[in-house]
């Protein structure tokens, strides 16, 4: 058993821990997840059964981003311990890094405008590596489903009209004031996705992002509005700090917009309004979400009360141009 000051700094840790989880809106299971812990370690953690270890505080520090408070915490504890259980001799408000490569996105903003039968989309993404060995490239993908709710409807629909890069017209910059062109490669390709390796490179030489540094990540793309989907859809695989989703629609469309988070670890869908704002022609409307959940899906959803307007500037298969208005809604 350890001493009453040894008990005292683990249970300072397990409260100050516990708060910023909940501050995070992280189950016991969601935390285990994103740190690589077993969830029954957490909660062991948690109730006291198990004490901290300098590699799960320095994880959970890092996932929880509690501004070095619950490191503070486990310093604390270790030092009660005698010298073999210091943690290795690192100052109150030093936190070691992961080791190997490791992102965060501080940043991410998507926008999706409606522009002359296509959907135009870009992405701003603010990287700071976190780890303890350079970023040499950054992996981004585009991913579409004409009829989400029937697979082999949509399976049979992008077969017969597949993504191709000529259409997509891809671009990537890097920078945040001076943005250069980034070289990329396609790394999988499929009828409705495209996986795309963005390399860090500066001049043709190679320009890693070292441990400690942030650059900013631009990318962008066009499909056509009949082959995309009526759904834009952020998968959140990376730890993130803010992310915003904006979309612009011309107001003779009529928009209805709605959105959902959907958390596969704890099953669960919530439904979400974003901000509307009409101005100029245009509707213009933006979901931010602050500390999005790991593993979550933030997807906004969206109908025209006018689909041929959507279509307007669309060079339309044949197929989606019956003369059933039926028929031809089913192109939006």
């Amino acid at each position: 058993m350890g001493s009453s000051t040894e008990d005292d700094t683990a249970a300072a840790f397990v409260r100050e821990l516990t708060h910023w989880r909940h501050q995070r809106r992280l189950s016991k299971k969601e935390l285990a997840e994103r740190t690589g812990f077993d969830p029954s370690y957490v909660s062991h953690i948690e109730n006291g059964r198990h004490q901290p270890t300098e590699e799960f505080a320095r994880r959970v520090e890092l996932a929880l981003d509690s501004g070095n408070r619950i490191w503070q915490r486990y310093v604390a504890f270790a030092g009660t311990r005698g010298p073999a259980g210091r943690a290795s001799g690192l100052g109150p408000t030093a936190v070691p890094p992961p080791a190997g490569p490791h992102l965060v996105i501080d940043d991410e903003q998507a926008d999706l405008s409606l522009v002359d039968g296509g959907y135009e989309c870009r992405f701003r993404r603010v990287l700071h590596s976190v780890g303890t060995e350079p970023i040499t490239r950054h992996t981004v993908q585009i991913d579409i489903d004409r009829f989400p709710d029937d697979p082999a409807r949509s399976t049979a629909f992008h077969s017969r009209h597949p993504l191709t890069l000529d259409e997509v017209g891809f671009q990537a910059s890097l920078g945040a004031e001076r943005p250069e062109p980034m070289r990329w490669r396609v790394t999988r390709s499929r009828d409705a996705f495209m996986k795309i390796a963005l390399m860090f490179e500066s001049g043709g030489a190679p320009a890693p992002l070292y441990p400690g540094q942030r650059t900013v990540v631009h990318y962008a793309y066009r499909v056509p509005v009949w082959k995309f989907g009526d759904w834009l859809q952020r998968d959140i695989r990376l730890p993130t700090r803010r992310l915003t989703v904006r979309l612009d629609f011309p107001a003779a469309t009529r928009p209805t917009v709605w959105a959902s988070e959907t958390s596969f670890t704890s099953e669960s869908t919530t439904d979400v309004t974003p901000f509307r704002q009409e101005r100029e022609g245009v509707v213009a409307y933006e979901w931010e979400v602050a500390r999005p959940r790991l593993r979550a899906q933030y997807r906004v959803h969206w109908r025209y009360g006018d689909p041929a307007a959507a279509l307007a500037g669309a060079d339309v298969p044949a197929e989606l141009r019956g003369p059933d208005p039926e028929a031809r809604a089913t192109a939006c």
